[in-house]
Parts: structure tokens; C-alpha cells; sequence
């Protein structure tokens, strides 16, 4: 007797990832309580290549805080809050209908020319070419200790 081994279809069902909050806004700083990340509370209405973006912040510097750096595209996506539309982010932290770069690299990008970016107008993702300028929204590993 011989027995028949049956595959069974199975999906695996990654829920997109949503604001955690709630946040405590300075006046220069906005500090995810959820996630710990403290964030550059407004951007500078600059539009930044992905390389300006690195360089940007690294060398910003917020209530005598220098550690700031770009968000790799899972932080970035913790600030979009899908029950709000254009922008889909909590008003604690300002942020236009647009996008902004984050600091991972496209994986399958043979050239690597490719960068995740955070839509705020509806809290989709995208890749976007490195050389297109788009906004930039800094952070740090803001609790505990900040």
C-alpha cells in the first residue's frame, strides 16, 4: 500500500504595516511611542537626490542630536496611517502629499539604481530612480535613553 502525499496550498498573509503611535511632538522632533523612533518633525521643503537624502541626514543636527539618519522603508511605512487620505500620516507629524525617500535599495535592481520611497499622499511605496529628487523625513533610535 503506497500513500499518497498531498500538498496543500497555503498562503502567507503579511498585513501591511499601519501607524503605531501615538506620538509626542516638540517643537523640532516628533518620538513614535509605539516604535521608539524619533522623527524629524517637519521636513525641509527641499527636494533631495537618494544620495543628497544620505548625506542630508547624516549631517542634520535637532535639539543638539546628531545620529539622525535615513529610514530604511519599513520605518518610513510605520508613520502611514491608512485611515487618513492626502496625507495618509497622524497631523503630529507634518509631511506633504508626496514622496520621500527611504534608504533601502531596491533588491532586485541589478544596477542598483533604485530606491523605496514612501508615497504620503495614500501610503503606497514605490521605487524611484536615485537621481529624481524627492523629499526627506530624518530619524533616530529615539527611546530609550534618547
Amino acid at each position: 500500500m503506497g500513500s499518497t502525499l498531498m500538498l496543500l496550498p497555503f498562503v502567507l498573509y503579511c498585513p501591511p504595516v499601519y501607524a503605531i503611535g501615538p506620538y509626542t511632538a516638540g517643537n523640532k522632533t516628533v518620538i513614535d511611542q509605539g516604535t521608539g523612533l524619533e522623527w524629524q518633525k517637519s521636513d525641509n521643503a527641499t527636494l533631495h537626490t537618494w544620495q543628497n537624502a544620505l548625506g542630508y541626514c547624516e549631517d542634520l543636527s535637532l535639539d543638539a542630536k546628531t545620529d539622525w539618519r535615513l529610514p530604511n522603508i519599513r520605518e518610513l511605512k510605520s508613520l502611514v496611517d491608512y485611515s487618513r487620505y492626502y496625507p495618509a500620516i497622524d497631523p503630529a507629524v507634518p509631511c506633504q502629499s508626496s514622496n520621500y525617500w527611504s534608504a533601502s535599495t531596491v533588491a532586485n535592481d541589478a544596477h542598483t539604481t533604485s530606491a523605496w520611497s514612501g508615497f504620503f499622499g495614500n501610503g503606497d511605496d514605490i521605487w524611484k530612480v536615485k537621481t529624481e529628487s524627492y523629499h526627506v523625513r530624518c530619524v533616530r533610535a529615539g527611546l530609550p535613553g534618547q
